[in-house]
């Protein structure tokens, strides 16, 4: 039997409205981690994009968000689900779009054992977007967590 991807491609099939599409660049994000897919994660950011994690320091460039952000959580098991999206087009190549974001972390092969093995935390995105040629991305992405649960140092892990 082939092996199932869970991940859909970074250009969708069917027309999509411009909000739809911004929405969707922020599944890409989270998907990107939760998959462990680079490319998906290129295609939902800038290549000089700033990620602003309270608590953490700063990344400029995706080559630091995959250095400091994304090598350490694409490692772990994650799920992230983000709800209450809004989103405001400012014009024809820029939007803001804010939601909330839920995700669990768990060290790799722990998800079903008992114990410290997971991190869930809650908090808020505001990210701002571009339209590079037909696909909207992330320029500035913004995370303010304002709970979690479990083993913080899952987060710091490498």
């Amino acid at each position: 039997m082939a092996a199932v991807s869970y991940v859909l491609p970074a250009k969708l099939s069917g027309a999509l409205s411009d909000r739809e599409q911004i929405t969707d660049t922020l599944y890409r994000l989270v998907l990107a981690f939760d998959h462990a897919d680079e490319d998906l994660l290129q295609s939902a950011l800038t290549d000089d994009v700033v990620a602003e994690i309270v608590g953490f320091p700063n990344s400029k460039g995706i080559s630091e968000v995959k250095e400091a952000i994304f090598s350490r959580v694409s490692k772990l098991e994650t799920t992230h689900s983000l709800s209450n999206i809004r989103v405001s087009i400012e014009n024809a190549t820029s939007a803001r779009a804010s939601c909330t974001s839920v995700a669990q972390h768990v060290r790799p092969g722990k998800g079903f054992d008992r114990g410290p093995h997971r991190l869930l935390g809650g908090g808020f995105y505001i990210c701002d977007l571009v339209k590079e040629d037909d696909l909207w991305k992330i320029k500035q992405w913004m995370v303010k967590p304002t709970w979690y649960d479990g083993d913080p140092a899952i987060a710091y892990e490498a």
